[in-house]
């Protein structure tokens, strides 16, 4: 009969409770944080010490729940059978007490309303006068049923909110973004049950690279396909039968979860979610369910996606 390695035994055990007060206090830290943030994103006091407290929180990155706080090709690179490239998925990214953090924010957003007088006012405002009177609240919009909130950091006298900077810190500290391009333009979209997004590209106006973490608690598939090309007379359509073909779908799963595209898979390609309520994973394309026949229920889902705007020095 094998003998007890007590010695060892309590070494695993004194191992087991660091990692746990360690878990605790960085939770707590995170918590203690944030609250500071959620209160002074309406109040923020004019003592010094206050002031500085809170924009030293705002710098501090959150202790995500990525292997060693950081982003892997090795670890979270989507593997794609058509070769779509520089796709990378979390499905653990935020913890349960920081996802419900973000989520208490963002219903302290208010809704985007003005009266007749201010809309027939509106109408001789410049693009970046009316950005500025949307930025930073719910508006509905008008082709489409559902909500968003524009948070756009390269409009002049405008910064982040504390929150969505700390968020944006994080995404360099995990290298989702280069420190020299880091995230300075927040989209948040609501999505209620069956609700989605057409197929789109998100532009030259920002660098290729695009990061989105879900709330909410619904999952979706995120849908990548070619980008449709134009082709003139001379042109031989057969050389671009192979990139014709090259689709992949992502399951983003609604609690915390992260996506971050870039490079071809950002330039190459436009993405989309169906508006459907409910949609099942399709083999060998789906890169998180290659083997397919998951049963994708819709219903209530936030998206934040972080970009950089492209932009010239703030005035």
């Amino acid at each position: 009969m094998a003998t007890i390695d007590f010695r060892e035994l309590r070494r695993r055990e004194r191992q087991r409770m660091c990692s746990a007060t360690k878990a605790r206090s960085t939770s707590d830290a995170d918590s203690a944080c944030n609250n500071n943030l959620l209160k002074s994103e309406t109040n923020i006091e004019n003592d010094g010490s206050q002031t500085q407290k809170h924009y030293a929180c705002a710098s501090t990155p959150f202790e995500t729940l990525l292997p060693q706080n950081m982003l892997s090709d090795d670890i979270h690179q989507i593997q794609s059978t058509d070769n779509i490239g520089s796709v990378l998925y979390a499905e653990q990214f935020l913890s349960r007490d920081q996802a419900q953090q973000m989520m208490s924010w963002l219903q302290t957003i208010p809704d985007y309303a003005e009266t007749d007088a201010e809309k027939r006012k509106n109408t001789g405002l410049t693009e970046e006068e009316m950005s500025l009177k949307h930025n930073g609240t719910w508006t509905r919009l008008k082709h489409a049923r559902r909500k968003v909130a524009l948070f756009d950091g390269t409009l002049s006298s405008y910064e982040l909110p504390p929150i969505l900077q700390r968020m944006s810190n994080t995404l360099v500290s995990i290298g989702a973004f280069p420190s020299s391009s880091p995230p300075n333009h927040v989209l948040v979209n609501e999505y209620q049950a069956g609700e989605g997004i057409m197929p789109h590209t998100d532009g030259p106006a920002y660098d290729s690279r695009t990061a989105t973490i879900s709330l909410g608690g619904s999952d979706v598939i995120f849908k990548l396909r070619p980008r449709r090309q134009h082709f003139t007379a001379h042109e031989n359509c057969d050389d671009h039968t192979p990139n014709s073909q090259q689709k992949l779908d992502v399951v983003l799963h609604g609690n915390g979860s992260l996506i971050v595209f870039r490079d071809d898979a950002y330039l190459e390609h436009t993405h989309e979610i169906s508006e459907v309520f409910e949609e099942t994973t399709e083999s060998a394309i789906t890169g998180n369910d290659l083997s397919g026949g998951t049963i994708i229920k819709r219903g209530y889902r936030i998206s934040l996606t972080f970009r950089c705007k492209k932009t010239v020095q703030k005035r």
